[in-house]
């Protein structure tokens, strides 16, 4: 059984990755670039994980989108995932405050990486989702990127206790 996963991502470039690798493991994925598209998707759908750009532009911040999910009995329980791609130095700079903001307000993971790496997203994007929505699929994709992939992808990945991870190589 595959998770309906709601994206949040202005950059087109960020778009097309998250939905083309969490759609290999099977993933049902909407994407939507907007603040006000993302609460009409919420609305008419029962989304099991949700996954926003950290920096948004078109109508309303990050911490306003969570709050909005946070505060609300049926949506409260959807994991919150922030996604930085490429961080400016700007982003980096602020990116220990926008963890933290993020994490008093209910989000569940950060990730930040620098290139985009589909085995390390698809591998935390499943991790957080409940078991009978994990796929096998994802596994059997990872195995196959990391096998084929002769070019290592660094990252950095912020882990569940909101510290930066080291770089992590995946070949």
């Amino acid at each position: 059984m595959s998770a309906l996963i709601l994206a949040l991502l202005e950059e087109h470039k960020d778009t097309y990755e998250v939905k083309t690798c969490l759609e290999k493991c099977g993933h049902e994925v909407t994407v939507v670039d907007s603040f006000l598209k993302a609460m009409e998707v919420i609305a008419n759908r029962k989304i099991d994980l949700i996954i926003s750009d950290v920096h948004l532009q078109n109508g309303g911040s990050v911490f306003d989108f969570l709050r909005f999910v946070k505060k609300s009995e049926l949506t409260r329980e959807i994991p919150f995932v922030l996604f930085s791609s490429q961080p400016t130095p700007m982003a980096k700079y602020l990116a220990d405050g926008v963890r933290t903001s993020a994490r008093a307000l209910g989000a569940i993971k950060y990730i930040e990486m620098e290139i985009f790496n589909p085995a390390l997203f698809q591998e935390n994007i499943n991790s957080l989702l409940p078991a009978e929505k994990q796929t096998a699929g994802a596994e059997r994709h990872l195995k196959i990127v990391r096998q084929e992939d002769g070019e290592s992808h660094g990252c950095q990945n912020i882990s569940d206790n909101g510290t930066l991870g080291a770089n992590e190589a995946h070949q």
